[in-house]
């Protein structure tokens, strides 16, 4: 950890860097979530980082990053690959990482470690982490979601009905890494997991895991814009069926 001027705190992790502008005055709760099946991760943070009154208060600085940038939260401020939030009203402090791809599977664990030792430093109540179950492997299972805990959440906090991920199934990527090291370093989290479409995005998978989040913290979150992408979505699907068919024409008989 350095304390250099005009950036803050910055956490280092060999090549990946969390700049810092100004303290994390009350850190409760840390959320993020990455693209993955779904996309249920990102879509998560990114529709709360613009839902909630959040302002941008630091950055993820990584090597070789992609060479992208727009406006993605909204108009008045340019977004950079990784960046974090905070919320003073629910009191949520947001990681997202924007573009994911060849340069995040090479540095997946240097940004997870930053990230997770960054959450230990401020000495968060919690990390909530958001992603994706394949729901190919739903079966008859009738709830919309699993969890997986580390240790720490377990020894504090009551599961109730809530449904841990089944035995053997596995947590991969960005996602299993950073749970991963917050198991080591001891702290409190929770993976909230939907069943989602595994080769699209899927809004329907985040407005369940947004409704949990509501469920864990009380706070609720405005999902009509989720419901407009995921009706959208649903839509082009239905056009390229019926394009598909008109194709393929009547029968063909020999």
């Amino acid at each position: 950890m350095l304390l250099i001027p005009g950036l803050g705190v910055v956490i280092a992790v060999n090549s990946v860097r969390i700049n810092v502008m100004e303290p994390i005055m009350r850190p409760t709760y840390f959320l993020t979530g990455f693209a993955g099946i779904g996309m249920v991760g990102y879509l998560v943070v990114q529709h709360l980082s613009n839902s909630l009154n959040c302002r941008r208060v630091g950055f993820l600085v990584m090597p070789r990053e992609p060479p992208f940038s727009a406006y993605v939260i909204n108009t008045n401020m340019l977004s950079t690959p990784g960046e974090i939030y905070y919320c003073p009203g629910p009191e949520f402090t947001i990681s997202i990482i924007h573009w994911d791809g060849d340069f995040m599977t090479k540095y997946a664990h240097e940004v997870t470690r930053a990230l997770a030792h960054w959450v230990y430093i401020n000495n968060f109540k919690e990390a909530i982490l958001f992603g994706g179950l394949d729901n190919r492997l739903r079966g008859e299972d009738a709830d919309q979601l699993r969890v997986a805990v580390t240790t720490e959440y377990r020894k504090r906090q009551s599961l109730g009905g809530i449904k841990l991920m089944e035995l053997n199934y596995a947590i991969v990527g960005p996602l299993a890494l950073l749970m991963n090291e917050l198991e080591r370093l001891g702290i409190p989290a929770i993976s909230i997991l939907p069943y989602a479409e595994p080769f699209r995005a899927d809004p329907n998978a985040a407005i369940v895991a947004i409704q949990f989040l509501k469920e864990l913290t009380g706070i609720e979150v405005d999902v009509s814009r989720l419901k407009e992408l995921a009706d959208m979505i649903d839509k082009e699907l239905k056009e390229i069926q019926e394009s598909i068919k008109r194709k393929e024409g009547p029968p063909h008989y020999i």
